[in-house]
């Protein structure tokens, strides 16, 4: 060995036995020019290869920690040098909450149309940034699945999507991948997966967020494996409806029917027009219906549970009719009522011409028959000229699943909740000043002296 070789040898020993990312790009060039030096003309790419293999391994570290692999940024790099042909990958369904104002759907508009803002182009770049999959991880690749298409403007909370995503604990081999029973069994089994949930809420937009997971068999299908969709149309109780008029035509609404007169045409995707619907009716909450009135800034409360499934109770006139005359006349801010709509598979636009038509009847432009007449194709062959309600108030609020169980760990639920009371602060006092402007305009002005 000549005194070059063995100077050059010593140097590399040297700045090996430091520490820091900068020490070993030093040992990489020092590298790179020992097989320079030593063999002329020879590829140093080697030495480069193995710097990415500990580069590799020491996300893979931090990776274990908290399934974010400590990177939050650099949307074009975050994942050079990560394998993820190393990790186990598993079927997850995520129930996921988005408030859809701002958005142009939920579904990504394609290749033909980038840069259109939707909530899945949202989800699918936080999955990619936290390395749930891969960077060039398509629709397909990632076994993904959608329950719900909502349109522009619509938000839900209780969407549910489905996706091959990386993992801490695979498969076991005697897993019966076709039966969810045992999928969420081995679910249970687990204590130490990626908390799906707190790590994307980090990575998505404050209008979007995570509540829930669960294992799913890969055969597993959001769309089709669902047993229930159920939506709910808010408008402000003002009193000027007549809501038992609207809850007789709300009930001729279910069953199965014919409903091309209650959506958008779609001829060139849609043959059948028929839907079953289960439950259709209009919910007044009062004072023990949830919602308080705006004027009070109030929030929803849990005493509302037992409207939200099923039919209302016999003589119920607070929340199913009744209150037209006393609220106008008692001159109060309005109250948040809904329309509320349960079926197995929902039309373009169908809950939206189903509130517009029912809002017709509360305001005593349309007898409750109208709905009936509508649905005999017979007597109605084509769709009346009516205009759709508004998108904005129109909620995704359940996808039913008999046999999904979403968790959700603590940690992930007291960021939830704290992050939830901040956007629902804001939008109450907004209510609230609006409401006080409600009330100064109803008084007729200023007038004498402010207590």
């Amino acid at each position: 060995m000549s005194d070059d070789e063995r100077r050059l040898i010593d140097e590399l020993v040297s700045v090996a036995s430091t520490r820091g990312d900068d020490a070993r790009e030093a040992l990489a060039r020092r590298l790179r020019a020992a097989a320079d030096a030593l063999h002329p003309g020879a590829s140093s790419s080697p030495p480069q290869v193995a710097l990415g293999h500990a580069r590799t391994a020491r996300g893979r570290r931090r990776n274990d920690d908290d399934g974010n692999d400590g990177n939050d940024g650099n949307d074009g790099n975050e994942n050079s040098g990560f394998d993820f042909a190393a990790y186990p990958s598993r079927h997850v369904a995520l129930h996921v909450m988005y408030a859809g104002w701002d958005y142009r759907g939920f579904a990504s508009q394609g290749a033909e149309r980038v840069g259109v803002r939707t909530v899945e182009e949202a989800l699918f770049r936080a999955l990619k940034r936290v390395r749930l999959i891969a960077p060039d991880a398509t629709w397909k690749t990632c076994d993904y699945t959608r329950c719900g298409r909502t349109d522009a403007g619509v938000s839900a909370s209780g969407q549910v999507v489905s996706a091959r995503l990386r993992c801490r604990v695979p498969r076991d081999d005697d897993d019966d991948d076709d039966d969810l029973d045992d999928v969420e069994e081995t679910g249970r089994r687990v204590g130490v997966e990626i908390d799906y949930p707190a790590v994307l809420n980090r990575a998505l937009p404050r209008d979007i967020r995570i509540l829930g997971w669960t294992y799913v068999p890969p055969a597993f299908s959001a769309r089709f494996d669902c047993d229930y969709r159920h939506y709910k149309y808010f408008f402000t109780d003002w009193g000027g409806l007549d809501v038992r008029a609207m809850n007789e035509a709300a009930s001729m609404f279910v069953g199965e029917h014919d409903l091309r007169n209650f959506c958008k045409m779609d001829a060139r995707n849609v043959h059948n027009y028929r839907r079953r619907i289960d439950s259709c009716r209009v919910v007044v909450n009062g004072p023990d219906g949830g919602f308080v009135r705006v004027g009070a800034m109030g929030l929803g409360g849990g005493g509302g549970g037992g409207a939200h499934e099923g039919g209302g109770k016999e003589g119920d006139e607070e929340k199913t009719g009744g209150a037209r005359s006393r609220r106008n006349a008692a001159g109060e801010p309005p109250g948040v009522a809904h329309i509320e709509v349960v079926g197995t598979a929902f039309l373009w636009h169908q809950v939206r011409c189903i509130a517009s038509v029912l809002f017709l009847v509360g305001l005593g432009r349309e007898p409750p028959g109208v709905v009936r007449h509508m649905l005999d194709l017979a007597r109605c062959p084509r769709k009346p000229q009516y205009e759709m309600a508004p998108e904005e108030p129109l909620l995704l609020w359940r996808c039913g699943f008999a046999k999904l169980s979403f968790r959700l760990s603590d940690a992930a639920r007291s960021q939830l909740e704290l992050h939830v009371a901040q956007c629902t602060h804001g939008h109450v006092v907004r209510a609230g000043v609006w409401a006080e402007t409600f009330a100064h305009v109803r008084a007729g002005g200023y007038g004498g002296d402010d207590d």
